[in-house]
């Protein structure tokens, strides 16, 4: 059961993010579901790329600095998880550089995470949600799921960022990074 608070909360942020909106690039989709950008997602992946395209803490990123003060903070935690959720890290990216496999977590009470992509000349933003949220008794577990995310182009030196955090998406357990 939703409360009045929860709904003037996501209210809220709607309205902060598509006032935060910045010019768009190109965006891909998830090969799991396949679902276009919410307006509310694809206002913060704008607002995220933005901070980070061209700034000082995407240079010492690429530059093996790390961690890095990101130039962006992120959302507080009550934001709902079907406007965005955090990733729960980068366990893929294809040889072509034109996919990724992220691990997306969702609840018991839900239809499964998805995964948008806005891309820039330099970042792949990521923005995940949950979809299909059901009223009813529900186990409070959290589930991860992997979703691939298909690139319009190369990753490349793209820094790979999460709408939610605001930050490069972390490698998840045993992962690591090409070549290493």
């Amino acid at each position: 059961m939703r409360t009045d608070m929860t709904r003037t909360a996501r209210l809220l942020l709607v309205l902060a993010l598509s006032a935060a909106g910045a010019g768009a690039a190109g965006c891909g989709s998830a090969e799991a579901g396949g679902t276009e950008p919410s307006p509310r997602s694809d206002a913060r992946a704008q607002q995220v790329a933005k901070a980070w395209d061209g700034s000082r803490a995407a240079d010492r990123w690429r530059a093996g600095h790390r961690p890095v003060a990101p130039p962006i903070g992120p959302l507080g935690q009550n934001v709902p998880a079907d406007v965005l959720a955090p990733l729960g890290g980068l366990t893929r990216v294809a040889g072509n550089g034109r996919s990724l496999t992220v691990v997306a977590h969702h609840g018991s009470c839900d239809d499964g995470p998805v995964v948008d992509v806005l891309e820039t000349s330099g970042s792949v933003v990521l923005s995940a949600a949950v979809t299909g949220l059901h009223d009813g008794p529900c186990t409070s577990e959290l589930r991860g799921k992997k979703m691939t995310v298909k690139l319009d182009g190369p990753v490349g030196d793209r820094i790979v960022l999460d709408a939610f955090t605001g930050r490069p998406v972390p490698y998840a357990d045993g992962a690591a990074p090409a070549g290493s």
